[in-house]
Order: C-alpha cells, then structure tokens, then sequence
C-alpha cells in the first residue's frame, strides 16, 4: 500500500538560513495557523508542482524571472542561498494501523530535514541516492497532518573548472556552470514521492539478470533480492513471467534469511524459449512483464516487485588489427556485431526535476529515428530516471551510464580518501540496483575524462583506487556487465595524428570544433586510428527565433564575444571569428539569417564526413558517439544536433543519412 505525494497539494516558502529552526527550537508552533513568521521568509507561501525544482515553483509564481532569458541566471543565484519549505497535508488511512509507515523520496536535491507538524522527525544529503524515513512514530492514522521537506542551502560543488579529487557532494556539476550552459542550481524534490505502508518483511529490490542464449533461442533467468525480516525466516519467491497476458513461465523457489537485510541470488530452473531484444534497427524490441511475489509458507503475499526485461546476449570483441592490450570495442549483440552510433545525454533541462515524460519521448524518439543505437549518460549529470529508461527499452536505444565524476580542468584525477570512495561506492550499488536490470543498460563507466595527474592526461585505469572500487561494486552487483574505467580510455585522451598507427588510439574524445579548413577536417578523419570516439563535435548556432526568444531584448548581432548576449550564453562556442573571414561577414552589417543557416551547415557537413569516416572503418573502429544530443539551455551557440525546443538542426538530417545507410 502506497500514496503517491505528487497527487498532494504542496506549497513552498522561502526562509532566511535556519530562522525556522530558530523559531522551533524557541517554542513556536511552525504549523498554527495564526503564527506571522513573514519577517523571516523571503517569499511569500506559493503553490508547488513536485517532481519539480524550486526554481520551477518560483518561476511559476513571478518572483525570479525566466533563467534562460538574456542574463537573467544571474538574477536567480540567490535562490541556491536560502532554505525552501515543501509543504503538504496529509492524512494516513486508519487501516494502515498495523503497519510501518515509511516516506521513500527517489530525489531529494539536496540536504535538509524531515518534519512532522513542524517538528524534525529526520535527515537527509546526497541527490543521487533515495532516502527512506521511517515516520511511524510520527503519523497517526486517521488525522490531518502536516509533512514537511525542508531543504538547506546548495552545496558548493565546483563547475566544469575545478579539481575532480576534491568531489565530495556528487550533485550533478553541470549546473554550477559549464560550457552549455549557466549556473542555476537546483534545489528540491526532483523524482518520485511515495508514503508506504509496510510489513515487518520487505523485498527492498530485485535485480534481474536476463541472459539470451543465440544457439538455442532460449532466455536464462536469475534474481537478486535484497530483503528485510525481523528474525531468520524461510520463505519463497513466486517468480511470474508474462509476454503480455500469457504465462510464460512461474516458479517457487525456496529462500532463507537471517535476521535484519540482506542479499540473495535465485535462479529459475530451466531456461525457456523467448524473442531476443534487439537494438533499434536490428530487429523488435521484445519486452516481459515480470513479477517477483515473497510468500510466507502460508501462501501470504509479504511484499511484491514488478518490471519489464528483455534477454539480449551481448559479446565486445576486438577491433580487426587492434593492438594486444586494447579493450575489445566491437559490441556484439544476439551474434551481430553492431557499429554502435550514438550521442551524448543530458537532462533536457537545467532543472531536471521538471522534464516531463513527453521531453524524454519526444528526444528519444528522434534519436532513434536517426538510426542510433546507443546513449552515452554523461557523468557530470545524473543517473536518469526510470522513465528515461523504460522508453530506452522500448525504443532499443542501449545505454551507457556514467558513475557521478566528471573532469575539472585544472585537475581530473577522482578523489582517493576513504570517505570519498565509500560514497561512491554506495551511489554505484544504487545506481545498479535501481537500473542495471533494464535491458537497454549495455555498460557502467567510472566517469567523464578522468586522467592521472601528467602532461599527457592519460586517462586512469583500475589501479586508482576509486575506480577499482567502482569496478569491484560493479562486478559484484551487474556481473553480466561491462565495467569500463573512464571515457577516453587506454594510452591517449585524444588522436594525434602524429602518433597514427602506433597503436596508441583506443577510444578518443575531441575534436570538437575545427578553425581551420574543411579539408583539414577530411584529412584528419582519413587518418583518424581511434578504435572508438566517445566524444567528437561541431558547434553551430541555434534558429534565429530561438536566438530572438530568449534574447531578453538584447542585441544579437555581431554574434562575437564582445557581444555580452553571447559572450555569457556560450563562450566556448563562438564561430564568429572563422566564419566571419570565411564567408565575408561584417560587425557593420546584421546577417543573423545567413549567419546561422552557414553555421548550422557547417556543423552538418563536418559531423557527416566524420560520422561516415568512422563507420566506413568498421570493424576497425567499434562507434562513434557525438558531443552533444540537444541543448539543455538556449545556447547561443553550441555543439548540440537538436535544439532547446527538441527540434532537429540541419545536421540531424546529414547523420541519418549515414547512420541509416545499408551496410556495404
């Protein structure tokens, strides 16, 4: 039994840091209606949307204007500086009286405490991870009551330039600012919230393990469970099947625990016929229902699970005329071996609480559209949501999930202290256990562009302690997964083209601009060696009326630096200096039009030549995967193939024409 706390009606204010602490600890009655703490409160009581972010709820009620208007982030900083109140009522029904009662958040972003008519009843850090609170001594069954989530201020993480050995907090970097986008910082409840009545016996988690076995059209099914008794208990598992309505399959298997929670592994007997699921392009995207039952030897259901999986075999193989040490990039699924195509995922909004399903499908689907098959979660973000997932399984578009480390500029080394290195390890058991049971989910990766501390930013290995940490979590919980250390890896961060054909190329980022000509660009890729590129780009500008939009009144012409609207929306990406002296642009005279319809086919015809480059190297080369999928924020200017508003550039239309070519 469950509520859902979306479906709730929840306010939010604003407090001055701690006032309301003060205020409590005083005697007063946070909750009474007749109390005047407005002196204390920076806004006013407004309405809430939870998923959602402060922010969002702010916007909503006119007290900070659009961030994504001209310079208008900047005059939303001080929302990360205060402490934010979500409000609701609630009253637990009075048959829920036998049972435990407990708050599960998916999202809290991202310290704070939790309070029972406007007492502190727990609390909470960390945006990456659910938080349980067990509420039971607090709520009464049958009374109107006040829940309250109360968030302090922001962490202060670093940016895109920093030390990555100094991460702490892993809440998602992009948003203290990077090269896509500005600072605006979220704060609230980002995911789902749910108040459960429980048993003293709970299945916490299932992980499925669904294998494909090609020789035999025959799927192979185990589970993990993580269960909570409060003294050592025989059980079972009542383990259902299901393709659509019709039984597939249903076994009960004996299990025992000890007293407290822990962890066991259950196999189904016999393996079974079943339909592969195949990457987009390949073949259907085969899905199950599965359901997963704990009995008592009563036949008393104690608590349930439900999903949907899919059986795939995958195989990585190495490229032809790989060197020895190299890590194998040639993915085979279900026998084939596929050129895995794909781009690089962020939230499609700064404030990721906000997207809604109809963001993710609508991105999704064009993207497979192209001909993808696979999505890079890029590691200064976060662990996407369910929903993001479910429509990746359905959609075959396979997923790379990125741990929570991403580079730092200055220095891109993880952090090596015990503390660190716990937290990480307890974020990738999470990240696993809520979403490495999903189909479409091909590889975990230590993170972004992490390298040792030399000249050369070789790209670190399993001998650095957190990555061997990550590694171990990794191999224990999602064995059936390939566990790779960083992106770039193996001897090189980037091409050099003076290094061809040494060997020295595994998987590369860059580049991600070219200032000089587009022979020059040919030329590189012809000699291009790389067994794989996680990362390669080409900026262009947004449409005129995105530009138009979201200018604030602001000029937008010249699109130079020296222009404040550009200089602040995107910086690293201005093309004005080349394309000015290539196609004859002039300060003095506004060409925003013809500006943008050359910046956006330049993009077009340099990611076609590479994209086709790449794969015509197959199976020398495994994949490429472009930098970056859509704007998260309306750039001015960026790397980005799809627009703020979801819509295709120019060269989304140039890489399908690679991407859906029949194989020669």
């Amino acid at each position: 039994m469950e509520l859902d706390l979306s479906e709730r009606t929840w306010t939010l204010v604003g407090w001055e840091p701690f006032t309301w602490d003060w205020l409590a600890s005083s005697g007063q009655d946070l909750t009474s209606p007749t109390a005047d703490f407005r002196k204390h409160q920076c806004t006013p009581e407004i309405p809430a949307q939870i998923p959602g972010s402060v922010q969002d709820d702010l916007l909503r009620a006119g007290l900070i204007p659009d961030w994504n208007v001209g310079l208008n982030a900047l005059l939303c900083e001080w929302v990360e500086h205060r402490h934010w109140e979500y409000r609701c009522e609630l009253e637990v029904p009075t048959d829920w009286a036998d049972k435990r009662f407990i708050l599960r958040a998916e999202g809290l972003d991202y310290a704070g405490y939790i309070l029972v008519d406007g007492k502190v009843v727990a609390s909470f850090e960390g945006m990456l991870m659910p938080h349980e609170f067990d509420l039971t001594a607090s709520i009464q069954p049958g009374k109107r009551q006040r829940l309250s989530i109360l968030f302090t201020e922001a962490p202060h993480e670093q940016g895109q330039i920093g030390y990555t050995s100094r991460s702490r907090f892993f809440k998602a970097r992009y948003a203290y600012g990077w090269d896509w986008c500005p600072r605006m910082v979220p704060l609230g409840i980002w995911d789902k919230l749910t108040l459960m009545a429980v048993g003293a016996t709970r299945l916490h988690g299932c992980l499925p393990y669904a294998r494909y076995d090609v020789a035999r059209g025959q799927g192979h099914l185990s589970l993990r469970l993580d269960v909570e008794v409060p003294e050592p208990r025989s059980l079972f598992c009542r383990v259902r099947l299901k393709d659509d309505e019709r039984l597939l399959r249903e076994e009960v298997l004996p299990c025992a625990f000890g007293p407290g929670r822990s962890e066991t592994q259950l196999a189904l007997s016999q393996p079974f016929a079943v339909e592969p699921w195949w990457p987009n392009g390949l073949g259907s995207r085969k899905l199950y229902s599965l359901g997963v039952q704990l009995e008592a030897s009563s036949g008393e259901v104690l608590d349930s699970w439900q999903g949907r999986i899919g059986f795939k075999q995958v195989r990585w193989l190495p490229c032809e005329g790989a060197p020895a040490n190299a890590e194998p990039w040639i993915c085979e699924v279900n026998g084939k071996p596929v050129f895995l195509q794909g781009v690089n995922w962020v939230p499609p909004r700064m404030a990721y609480g906000s997207v809604t399903r109809e963001m993710y499908a609508e991105r999704l689907k064009l993207y497979a559209d192209m001909g993808l098959n696979i999505l890079r979660v890029w590691g200064g973000a976060i662990l996407e949501k369910e929903v993001f997932y479910d429509l990746c399984d359905e959609l075959g578009l396979m997923v790379w999930q990125e741990f929570p480390l991403s580079s730092s500029g200055v220095e891109n080394t993880p952090p090596s202290d015990p503390q660190a290195i716990a937290k990480l390890a307890e974020i990738a058991a999470s990240y696993i256990w809520r979403r490495g049971g999903h189909v479409a989910h091909l590889l975990w990766c230590g993170g972004n562009e992490l390298t040792w501390r030399d000249a050369r930013l070789t790209p670190v290995d399993e001998t650095h302690p957190a990555i061997a940490t990550l590694a171990a979590v990794s191999a224990r919980l999602s064995p059936d997964k390939r566990f790779l250390s960083t992106s770039p890896s193996g001897p090189s961060f980037g091409f050099d083209p003076a290094q061809a054909g040494k060997g020295l190329h595994h998987d590369t980022h860059g580049p991600w601009e070219n200032r000089g000509s587009f022979e020059q660009w040919k030329a590189h890729w012809d000699q291009h060696d790389a067994l794989f590129v996680s990362e390669v780009g080409m900026p262009s500008a947004s449409p005129v009326e995105i530009l138009r939009r979201y200018s604030g009144g602001m000029e937008l012409w010249p699109p130079s630096i020296d222009n404040p609207f550009w200089r602040y929306r995107s910086p690293w990406w201005i093309q004005w200096d080349y394309l000015a002296e290539r196609y004859g642009f002039d300060a003095n005279r506004e060409e925003l039009e013809r500006y943008v319809a050359v910046s956006q086919e330049e993009q077009a015809r340099h990611l076609a030549y590479m994209a086709a480059s790449c794969k015509r190297r197959f199976p020398r080369c495994g994949g490429v995967i472009l930098w970056m999928g859509h704007d998260i924020y309306p750039c001015s200017s960026n790397t980005a193939i799809v627009d703020f508003d979801g819509k295709p550039k120019p060269a989304v239309a140039a890489l399908k024409a690679v991407f859906r070519a029949p194989d020669a």
